[in-house]
């Protein structure tokens, strides 16, 4: 005869196996509710596999297989994106057109006396020959 060990009742015993079998059935409708709700046309692949990896109670390597598999449709990829244009439209003077227009105007200038070209520029003085002396 043992010692120290409490023999279980018939009604203890059937008592701890109901409780079991609850618990089993409560886990049994747990399962079959997260069953059909993943086969239902709500869950889409990436909703189950962020349940997955959200879910502590899986084991890690199936959390971290499944983080690993949404994260491409979670996280955009970094492309380069080209730079906005900020386009002004000018109108384009050809070349020959400035080089002509810009000649006439040396032409101009070049046909005018010394006095008449020093009077358009600003802060030459034609006194006394323009050398800065007073005598």
């Amino acid at each position: 005869m043992m010692v120290g060990m409490v023999e279980e009742t018939p009604e203890a015993k059937l008592k701890r196996h109901e409780d079991a079998l609850v618990a089993c059935m409560a886990e049994i409708e747990r399962l079959r509710a997260e069953n059909a709700r993943l086969r239902s046309s709500e869950a889409d692949a990436h909703s189950t596999l962020r349940m997955i990896y959200g879910d502590d109670s899986q084991p890690a390597n199936v959390r971290v297989r499944a983080a690993t598999a949404a994260l491409a449709h979670e996280s955009p990829s970094l492309k380069p994106v080209e730079a906005p244009l900020e386009l002004v439209a000018e109108v384009v003077e050809p070349l020959a057109a400035v080089v002509e227009r810009q000649r006439a105007r040396a032409d101009r200038l070049l046909a005018l006396s010394l006095e008449e070209r020093a009077a358009l520029i600003a802060g030459v003085s034609n006194d006394n020959g323009g050398n800065g002396n007073d005598d």
